[in-house]
């Protein structure tokens, strides 16, 4: 009978000591699985490299790619630097200006009513700063934060006409939108072409295709 109950002993105590093992493991796995899902996504990154006019051109949103009715108008164009110049009535290229590219849109195929994308590369963030301090403006009272931020420094200027201008500052870009009064109803257009430009930047620096679209931004604001 001792031999029996010493058994029995050793049986109970393997059984509580495997019971404890696993509910030790069971709390770590949980640990660890609520600490993977606390933790908060990667920041995209900024522009930092000097991209090349290629990459702003494939940036660029194309037939498909943009809002709804929009279609390209014409072709991508290389910009010239006056045209990233943000200062009143300037004739050449702002401090610090590499290079750019821009495009424009027709809506359901008149040029009467249109949409536009401008990429800016500088050699630094703080010429890029520099020209998105001017390009945005200083009359706040027309100026929105969109609803999702982008890049650096973003914002949106809704014009008295109902026109809306999309800015965004990126590392050592700045990216501006403008979407004409007749299809900017609300900002989103505006804030969905924005934000598809700049991760299509994203997509290029990290050495991927450009893939993301207007209509993809579109999809994800209403979720």
């Amino acid at each position: 009978m001792p031999r029996v109950r010493i058994a029995l002993a050793t049986l109970t105590t393997a059984i509580v000591g495997m019971a404890a093992l696993t509910a030790c493991s069971s709390d770590s796995d949980s640990t660890d699985s609520t600490q993977q899902a606390d933790k908060p996504a990667a920041a995209p990154k900024p522009i930092t490299k000097e991209l090349s006019q290629a990459h702003l051109t494939q940036a660029l949103l194309d037939d498909g790619e943009t809002l709804p009715h929009f279609s390209l108008h014409g072709h991508k164009s290389v910009t010239d630097g006056e045209f990233c110049n943000a200062a009143e009535d300037a004739d050449s290229a702002p401090k610090g200006w590499v290079r750019g590219s821009d495009s424009s849109y027709e809506y359901d195929g008149s040029t009467l009513h249109m949409a536009d994308i401008k990429i800016c590369l500088f050699d630094s963030a703080d010429a890029a700063h520099q020209q998105y301090t001017l390009w945005k403006g200083t009359e706040t009272s027309k100026q929105q934060s969109p609803k999702k931020p982008l890049g650096d420094e973003n914002t949106l200027v809704v014009e008295d006409d109902g026109s809306v201008y999309g800015y965004v500052r990126s590392g050592k870009v700045n990216i501006r939108v403008h979407v004409d009064e007749v299809a900017a109803s609300d900002p989103s257009g505006t804030q969905a072409m924005l934000a598809a430009t700049l991760k299509r930047l994203q997509q290029l620096q990290d050495g991927k295709a450009a893939t993301v679209t207007a209509l993809d931004e579109q999809a994800a604001a209403r979720q």
